[in-house]
């Protein structure tokens, strides 16, 4: 049984913060079009203070706003906030309150542009991503098109994703999944069904990954056989974009395609399929994140199973993922797990044997964690373990500002080696560009929550 979509928003206010995390993350993840819960992260930091819901307010940017919560962003932004370094609380407020803005349906926020730009607390640095966002909406289908393409016939031959401005393609793709109309979903299947050589300098290569998103911002339930394709291919960021469309599109008919696929599937379809069944928020993709849980073979893919069947605050999943944190020795994974299932345990009144002294031991886990990482996975290229607890925290809702973001960051994935840009030399020693030679056959078992 999955718990009723009501009560999960009522435990967004409960008093334990891992309870309020998890049960928002399950419409913040998901694209929820329900307003009435960006409401409840309002209340959560009236209840408990502006410092300890930060975390909340910038997973707000993913779910949809009202004038009135608009307003209520603008009015926390005109308050006293000291936006520089020793203030670090009242920057990071401020930036989520402002990311809320900036991602808010532009059709809300186009008459007070001026003012929002002028608030106290608004940051500049998210000032131009705002605006275009309202401009755009003032162009037609095929300008939007016309720029999207010439963007990609630009940038095509740069090496690294993180080299190009993807926040603005993003901007575009967005605008153009508003105009939507039949010429539009036309071309974008057309386009998907292509075929295109990957291993040739073709813009079309580059712009298949916003082709992807396209068909999730028009929820495009006839992409879905193209989405599933896109997501066996051993491609970071076309799996990013899939699984993001997949999501968006959601329902039975994309839970049953990732499920017919996933059994024989490889890994990093298994990888990126399980963050799509997570966020489905149906029966059969609940159904399915627990069979294939009980059934997967990799260490890191079955934690994402255990995490996605508890996501949907199922009783069923509670046995299994039980016996597996039993059957398992504590590693970082295991402890996300852990809180996972007392929290979703807690909310459904379930008590098992463990139940008390793993809900005190999750009290006590972020400072075994911090020893655990660098134990489990040895130092990111020197990365400290404050960063990594940052990189954790930061992660979380990265999903929500890829409207914002100056650069690529995976959202789902860190590599443990350097990545290799699409135009590098191959690592093999061929002599020929990367995506020439080895780029699709990286099986990706490097890959790590």
């Amino acid at each position: 049984m999955r718990l009723p979509e009501e009560q999960i928003k009522q435990a967004i206010l409960h008093s334990e913060l891992p309870i309020r995390s998890l049960a928002l993350r399950y419409f913040t993840h998901s694209f929820s079009e329900d307003t009435t819960v960006m409401p409840l992260v309002i209340q959560v930091v009236e209840k408990y203070g502006r410092e300890i819901s930060i975390p909340f307010i910038r997973g707000g940017a993913g779910l949809p706003q009202t004038a009135s919560t608009i307003e209520w962003c603008m009015e926390e932004l005109r308050q006293n906030l000291v936006i520089d370094q020793e203030n670090l609380d009242d920057y990071r407020y401020a930036y989520a309150l402002s990311n809320i803005i900036t991602h808010a349906d532009p059709l809300l926020t186009r008459t007070s542009e001026l003012e929002i730009l002028g608030l106290p607390g608004f940051l500049p640095e998210l000032g131009s991503a705002f605006s275009e966002r309202i401009h755009l909406l003032t162009e037609d289908a095929e300008s939007l098109w016309n720029r999207l393409m010439n963007f990609c016939e630009r940038e095509n031959e740069k090496q690294y994703l993180s080299e190009m401005d993807l926040p603005h393609a993003y901007r575009l793709v967005e605008a153009l999944g508003r105009c939507g109309g039949a010429v539009v979903v036309d071309r974008v299947l057309m386009m998907l069904n292509e075929d295109v050589d990957y291993s040739e300098d073709d813009s079309r290569a580059l712009m298949k990954g916003f082709l992807l998103r396209l068909a999730g911002e028009l929820r495009l339930t006839a992409a879905v056989p193209s989405l599933i394709e896109a997501l066996k291919e051993d491609d970071d960021w076309l799996n990013e974009e899939s699984q993001r469309a997949l999501v968006r599109i959601g329902g039975e008919v994309v839970a049953k395609a990732v499920s017919d696929e996933f059994p024989t599937a490889e890994w990093h379809f298994r990888l990126y399929g399980s963050g799509v069944l997570e966020q489905l928020h149906t029966d059969l993709a609940t159904r399915k994140c627990i069979e294939f849980f009980e059934e997967e073979p990799d260490e890191t893919i079955i934690t994402y199973l255990g995490q996605a069947a508890l996501s949907n605050f199922s009783t069923e999943a509670i046995e299994p993922v039980r016996q597996f944190i039993l059957s398992n020795e504590i590693d970082p994974e295991i402890l996300d797990l852990r809180e996972s299932l007392i929290s979703v345990s807690t909310v459904l009144g379930v008590e098992f044997s463990e139940y008390e002294a793993w809900k005190k031991g999750n009290e006590e886990a972020e400072a075994l964690r911090r020893i655990l990482y660098p134990e489990k996975y040895g130092n990111f290229f020197g990365i400290s373990n404050d960063l990594i607890a940052d990189l954790e925290e930061d992660t979380d809702d990265s999903a929500s500002d890829t409207i914002t973001q100056p650069a690529y960051f995976p959202n789902t994935i860190i590599r443990q080696e350097a990545r290799i840009g699409r135009n590098d030399p191959c690592p093999c020693g061929s002599g020929k560009k990367y995506k020439k030679c080895c780029l699709n056959k990286s099986n990706g078992n490097s890959q790590l929550n």
